[in-house]
């Protein structure tokens, strides 16, 4: 009895060392489990120096935005070669012949903040208008370590469809980097990505140019806390612009139209979130409606540039003739601004005949003003020259130049009061001694008379006042409103002294003909009327 007693004590001590061994080695098994799931996380963020645990951090996504979203716009001058940049407006004028001219507008858009659901559950629903998000655009986040720039991790996300959270270490500080191209595909992280922050670079993508990117610097997730979120709003990098054509006369077809410079080749540093290594620039092209209009609008165009050498050209199509315009070195674009360009194509000149026909150009400024400047701004620089009748530029004691003119108001020691030969000007012909630039010539009295009759839509500007100002001026208007002709009140030159009179309050203008007649208006008349020769008169030059 008491050997079998012992036996049974055997076996019980043996089983009690095999059920102690079992819990050793499923103890042993469950630790190495749990290692192992701990290193694949370890993989998959790499890295050394937890603390807090791992944290799990929510994306939620806000949308997208310009730079001047929901931000007012300021208004700056600039000359054809110069821009003001930032968030002004920009003016571009040139003269392509000397009846016909170009204006260009480079405006800020505003209001363009657009917003998207946020994640719920980690699901991500983007409902955006304008420059969105649609569903099924990825975008990629990158984390990267704030203590010395190295990389972490990343996670690619899809709009529209659920999505896990990125895994960090809690605790631990980044950098976070956001980018996407607009489109439903992203390239295969590279290298240049998962290096150090202050090396990383993306490429540029010139066949998906709506490249977006947001920093948010110094965010640390807390491994003890299920909230950690993420919120992002992606900022457009990429100039946005949107061009318009306006003209006098309808559009018919627009082809060839193109703008730049772009850089196709750019990169962009994911550290500072500006582009680097330019390249080569070239140039995109411009799509427009088609269809007959006296106002077009292109399809928006993005144009990777940070330079003030903008340009535009264009072959235009009004009134049976086809017409290129190249605006060269006009505007400064800048990244992350949506733009509206507005490039107005005009004509000077009025109508000769009843019902707006029988159109006649005249040239867009007075003689011997200011080039370069628009010619229907009420100021200083379009005033020109002036001259007795008969006279030619230049003639000593018949002619002031603009300077002159505008920096000596008193009489003019060598004035000459007798008047010129009555044939120095002719209303049947131009004469040699008619100082309009050729194909052009002094306009005849029935001239100036027909643009009175026939243009009733009279616009007056400025204080009609004789106190010297340059701001006074008549506008012909074409039945809908739109300025055709400016003729400043430049006032006259006395026929006795040469001294100044006038100027701001009454406009005078030569006419060709025989017995010396000209154009007059003040703040109420407009009529034809003769005058003596000795006087000093604005001329404004007709198309022959």
């Amino acid at each position: 009895m008491k050997i079998l007693c012992n036996k049974y004590k055997t076996i019980i001590t043996s089983l009690i060392l095999v059920i102690t061994s079992l819990i050793f080695i499923f103890s042993f098994l469950s630790l190495s489990s749990c290692r192992s799931a701990d290193v694949d996380q370890d993989n998959s963020i790499i890295g050394l120096g937890r603390s807090g645990g791992i944290a799990a951090v929510n994306i939620n996504l806000l949308g997208t935005e310009y730079t001047n979203s929901d931000k007012p716009s300021q208004v700056a001058s600039i000359n054809q070669k110069g821009a003001m940049i930032d968030n002004s407006v920009q003016h571009y004028n040139v003269l392509v012949s000397p009846s016909s001219f170009i204006t260009a507008e480079l405006a800020p858009a505003t209001t363009l903040n657009t917003v998207a659901s946020t994640s719920n559950n980690l699901k991500l629903k983007a409902a955006v208008s304008g420059n969105k998000l649609e569903s099924g655009m990825k975008f990629r986040v990158l984390a990267y370590r704030k203590d010395n720039g190295n990389y972490q991790t990343y996670q690619d996300y899809i709009v529209g469809q659920s999505a896990q959270p990125m895994m960090l270490y809690g605790g631990e500080t980044y950098d976070i980097i956001v980018y996407s191209y607009g489109v439903n595909t992203l390239p295969t992280i590279s290298a240049n990505e998962q290096t150090n922050i202050s090396n990383a670079k993306i490429n540029y993508d010139n066949d998906n140019r709506d490249l977006m990117y947001q920093k948010i610097s110094g965010f640390t997730p807390d491994g003890n806390s299920a909230s950690n979120t993420l919120n992002i709003k992606l900022r457009h990098k990429i100039p946005n612009l949107t061009v318009t054509l306006n003209s006098t006369s309808v559009i018919s077809a627009v082809s060839n139209a193109l703008i730049g410079n772009n850089y196709a080749n750019a990169k962009l540093s994911l550290q500072s979130g500006g582009m680097t290594d330019w390249g080569s620039p070239n140039k995109v092209n411009v799509e427009f409606p088609s269809g007959s209009s006296n106002s077009l609008t292109s399809i928006p165009v993005f144009v990777n540039n940070d330079t003030n050498k903008g340009l535009f050209s264009a072959d235009i199509t009004m009134a049976g003739a086809t017409k290129t315009i190249d605006l060269v070195d006009a505007f400064k674009i800048t990244p992350e601004y949506k733009s509206n360009l507005t490039i107005n194509l005009k004509k000077c000149g009025a109508y000769f005949g009843p019902n707006n026909t029988l159109w006649k150009d005249f040239m867009c400024q007075n003689l011997g003003a200011t080039e370069g400047i628009d010619p229907f701004s009420p100021e200083a620089g379009n005033h020109g020259a002036k001259y007795q009748w008969g006279a030619n530029a230049g003639e000593t004691g018949r002619y002031v130049s603009q300077v002159d003119d505008q920096s000596h108001s008193g009489a003019i020691s060598d004035w000459i009061s007798t008047s010129k030969p009555e044939n120095s000007w002719s209303d049947t012909s131009k004469t040699a001694n008619d100082p309009c630039p050729s194909g052009y010539r002094v306009p005849t009295k029935a001239q100036w008379q027909a643009v009175i009759n026939n243009n009733p839509n009279i616009e007056r500007v400025g204080s009609w006042e004789e106190n010297g100002n340059y701001t006074t001026a008549l506008y012909f208007r074409s039945p809908s409103n739109i300025r055709t002709l400016m003729l400043p009140a430049g006032g006259y030159r006395n026929n006795k002294d040469g001294a100044l009179g006038s100027r701001g309050e009454d406009g005078y203008y030569w006419s060709s003909s025989s017995g010396v007649w000209a154009l007059y208006f003040m703040s109420r008349d407009v009529n034809v009327g003769q005058s003596t020769s000795s006087y000093g008169l604005s001329i404004r030059c007709i198309a022959e």
